[in-house]
Order: C-alpha cells, then structure tokens, then sequence
C-alpha cells in the first residue's frame, strides 16, 4: 500500500528545490533576545530542509493573516547565512543593523531580521516568533514581500536567520 505525502510534506519539497536552485542574497529597531523554543525533536534536521520549512511555516501564517506569501530572494538568503554564521558559538542572539543588507539588496528599502536557535520543528519555531510582538511584526509585515532564511548547526541546534525585504 503506497501512503500519500502530506501536502505540508510536498510544499516544504518544493520549497526546498526552489531554494537549492535558487542558492549558490525600515531596519528592525535595536537588539532583542530571539525566542529559542525548547519543544526538541529537530535537532537532526537537514539545514536546507529546515529553512524551507520555516519559508513555508511563515507564509502559511501570513496566509492565515490574508497576507500575501513572501517570494524567496537570493539576496536575503545570502544575507542571512552570512548572519547566521556570525553568530555561531555566541551565547545569546543579538539584531544587528540591517544597512548592509539594505545597501546589499537594492533597491530594497525596508528589511528586518528574525532569529532561531532551536530544536523544535520549524512551526513552533515561526509560532514562537508570533508569540513575541517585534518577531510577530516583521513575519506579518505586509510592506516585506520578501524572505531568505540560512540555517547552521550549533550547538546540537540549528541557528537560524530569517531576512525580510520590502520596497
């Protein structure tokens, strides 16, 4: 008996081959502690599998918000593996200015930043940062049409950052 994929399965898919293809790029105000969700069962996960999944959690929120879904930018992406590298090892996970990303990705003018070390699937990591009103604001944000998400290993966690972008 042949069982059917899920469609969240298939979309996360999808999401991961534009990704893989995709792959070879109003700041958020001050820093703020990221949420870390402690619910465990991802800590295995595949980094590219994992962002995918939080490509896909998101825009299934902002569905939920009558939000249109947010297109995958390789100039955020690049953006965001580059901040999700930088903070590997560090203890607690700080915004940083995003004028570089703005300068980077023009002729964006607008982006904002979330940030995830976590165990927990990829859903309760997006609910968590619903849960925190600077976080809920950049995913719900319908000025930022935009996203790239670059996760690493650290830690026995996946550190990941999320970059939006907006006109």
């Amino acid at each position: 008996m042949v069982r059917p994929i899920c469609p969240h399965v298939l979309h996360a898919l999808a999401l991961l081959a534009l990704l893989v293809l995709l792959a070879a790029c109003g700041s958020t105000p001050g820093p703020r502690t990221s949420p870390t969700p402690t619910t465990s069962s991802a800590a295995a996960a595949d980094p590219l599998v994992y962002a995918a999944a939080l490509v896909a959690s998101t825009n299934e929120a902002r569905d939920v918000e009558g939000l249109p879904a947010l297109a995958v930018s390789e100039c955020a992406e690049r953006a965001a593996a580059d901040r999700a590298q930088a903070l590997v090892g560090e203890q607690e996970l700080e915004h940083a200015p995003l004028d570089g990303v703005l300068r980077d990705c023009a002729p964006s003018a607008k982006a904002a930043e979330n940030l995830s070390r976590a165990t927990a699937p990829a859903a309760d990591v997006v609910d968590a940062w619903l849960g925190s009103p600077g976080h809920r604001d950049n995913l719900l944000d319908p000025d930022l049409r935009e996203v790239g998400v670059a996760c690493v290993e650290d830690a026995g966690r996946l550190l990941c950052a999320q970059v939006f972008l907006g006109p």
